[in-house]
């Protein structure tokens, strides 16, 4: 019989989409800040949801990777998803968000979203929150899988994932 044992810690990161008149990227990143020390962030070029989101966020909008310094336990999915949640509805304005926050941790093995929508690929966790597996690691590098978002379907976040994935195995 296999000996249990905790789960590796992970590094806890955030996609997100703001409108950039009503919300500015200082101010993400100070929010950011609030909760997790800023490690670093980069504005990624492709992004094919933001016709999505600009539904109801309007025509100006953008999207950030930020991350956390240091390593959190998987229990932060969670929580920094309830977080997230209530600071979109905080900051909305007149019903509409100005500011969507996915947030997400990167393990050794896989990458995971926090999400607050049930589906056949999607674990609940607790409070409403369930854990969509995005990336899995195999061949030295993450690989997206089939319900995997456009939006991450990209070499250049692959990448960036894959050296976070480094920096994690380093720390």
């Amino acid at each position: 019989m296999a000996k249990l044992r905790q789960a590796d810690s992970g590094i806890i990161f955030a996609s997100c989409i703001y409108n950039e008149a009503a919300f500015s990227l200082e101010r993400l990143k100070e929010l950011w800040n609030s909760r997790y020390c800023l490690a670093g962030f980069e504005e990624p070029s492709f992004n094919p949801s933001l016709s999505y989101y600009s539904k109801e966020m309007g025509e100006n909008i953008k999207r950030v990777l930020l991350w956390a310094d240091g390593a959190y336990p998987r229990e932060e999915l969670v929580e920094g998803k309830l977080w997230a949640d209530s600071f979109e509805q905080e900051s909305s304005i007149e019903g509409a968000r100005v500011v969507n926050i996915d947030i997400g941790i990167i393990l050794k093995e896989q990458m995971l979203l926090s999400t607050s929508k049930p589906y056949s690929h999607r674990i609940f966790l607790r409070d409403g929150v369930w854990a969509e597996l995005n990336y899995i690691f195999e061949n030295k590098t993450y690989r997206f899988l089939p319900w995997t978002y456009p939006d991450y379907q990209c070499e250049q976040k692959v990448a960036l994932f894959n050296s976070l994935r480094q920096s994690l195995l380093r720390g």
